[in-house]
């Protein structure tokens, strides 16, 4: 009796077989199944990491770009001003203030004691020699206010009241510290004569 070979292609379903009715033939039939490997999605999924991959790095060069600035206001942007020389202390006054400067950031007035020789004879540092006393390796660009100019509004009278106190009794100078375009420092200071040093409190600020 002749026998017939059928070959059947059958796609990667495990439960295909299952379900198939019986092949009934009149001859002697050899069935021979032939299951197709499962279909591969490695190229879908490289593709896909690829394309996140460009993406984040795309990303990441656009947030580089917007934080480039290369004028040299910007290159001062990392200095540390210093508000406290390493010899001396705080003054009492200036020691419990928890009053906030508001800008688009708001910041703490922090305590300020710099050894100033010239507050004995009455003399305040000039621009260039504030910026030698809180930065002594870098020419900061400085200006000074009056008391009226900083606080308009009279939103910072604590703050002058206890600088003056901490000063015994001198008048407020304030000077404006401008790190980059938008990065300020205000200096709130009073002459404390009989000790030959400067003393006040600092305020970071941040101005579009």
């Amino acid at each position: 009796m002749r026998q017939l070979k059928i070959h059947c292609v059958i796609p990667h379903f495990p439960n295909a077989l299952r379900v198939a009715s019986p092949l009934r033939l009149h001859w002697h039939t050899h069935i021979h199944y032939k299951l197709l490997p499962r279909p591969s999605n490695q190229l879908t999924r490289s593709f896909s990491t690829t394309q996140t991959m460009a993406s984040d790095d795309a990303y990441m060069s656009f947030l580089d770009k917007a934080n480039a600035d290369v004028s040299p206001k910007s290159q001062q942007g990392g200095i540390q001003t210093q508000t406290v020389h390493s010899t001396l202390s705080v003054p009492k006054a200036l020691q419990s203030i928890q009053i906030y400067y508001i800008s688009e950031t708001d910041e703490p007035f922090e305590p300020v004691a710099l050894k100033w020789d010239e507050a004995a004879k009455g003399t305040w540092p000039s621009p260039d020699q504030l910026s030698s006393l809180i930065a002594p390796d870098s020419n900061l660009s400085i200006s000074t206010l009056s008391p009226s100019s900083f606080d308009p509004r009279n939103q910072y009278t604590a703050a002058l009241d206890a600088v003056r106190e901490a000063a015994d009794g001198s008048e407020v100078k304030i000077y404006r510290v401008e790190l980059t375009s938008t990065k300020i420092e205000y200096w709130v200071l009073g002459l404390h004569k009989a000790e030959s040093r400067v003393v006040g409190l600092r305020a970071k600020a941040v101005e579009s």
